[in-house]
């Protein structure tokens, strides 16, 4: 994503949201364009994260690394003594 090549973008959004953004340029002293990138980068980023935690976790069934439900209700059972 650090490509120096730029493209405009379009979008209609909330009034209030316009509003939002506009305010946190003006509190930061960014442009609105370093808010809107700075909030999809986060946003794509933190996807992306999900999407390999949940691919982490079909791995772990795939290679049989799961228990069973008996198991993890004994497991809460403990903690819950402790």
């Amino acid at each position: 994503m650090g490509s120096s090549t730029k493209q405009t973008i379009s979008a209609q959004i909330p009034v209030e949201l316009a509003t939002a953004v506009e305010q946190l340029a003006l509190e930061l002293d960014r442009s609105k364009s370093w808010i809107i990138k700075e909030a999809l980068t986060a946003m794509l980023a933190e996807r992306e994260r999900r999407h390999q935690s949940i691919q982490a976790g079909l791995d772990d069934v795939t290679e049989g690394k799961v228990i069973s439900h008996a198991e993890m209700m004994n497991f809460a059972s403990q903690l819950k003594k402790e």
